[in-house]
């Protein structure tokens, strides 16, 4: 498989390697959309996959629905990147959101899990 150039490119990879085992307890429901609760995982995926910490893309958080929701956002355009917006049944409040830094330096376990998945991807 060619390696993706785009962010939504990676997107397609990112949202295809994205599973309920991934999920946190407090997200794991039944009759949810299938991208409910992968936002962390998605967003820090496609942030390391687009540059990291030296890359266009910050990663961004903002309260919706009753939880926090994260997304990547460009530095220089405004641009944002919500890989799992459509889990939500209302717009997603943007002009609210903080930017911020991720919860760990390094990809988290879980990001690292959907990364080998692209990984292995890319290399069949």
């Amino acid at each position: 498989m060619k390696q993706p150039t785009t962010p939504s490119g990676w997107g397609k990879l990112i949202k295809a390697s994205l599973t309920p085992e991934l999920l946190r307890p407090q997200y794991r429901r039944e009759g949810r959309h299938k991208l409910y609760g992968h936002c962390y995982v998605a967003s820090e995926a496609l942030f390391y996959l687009v540059g990291g910490y030296d890359g266009d893309y910050m990663p961004c958080v903002v309260r919706h629905e009753g939880s926090t929701h994260w997304f990547l956002r460009n530095k220089n355009t405004g641009r944002r990147i919500d890989l799992t917006k459509a889990q939500f049944e209302s717009p997603v409040p943007y002009s609210l959101a903080k930017g911020c830094g991720f919860l760990t330096r390094k990809p988290s376990k879980r990001t690292q899990v959907v990364l080998a998945r692209i990984e292995a991807k890319l290399n069949k």
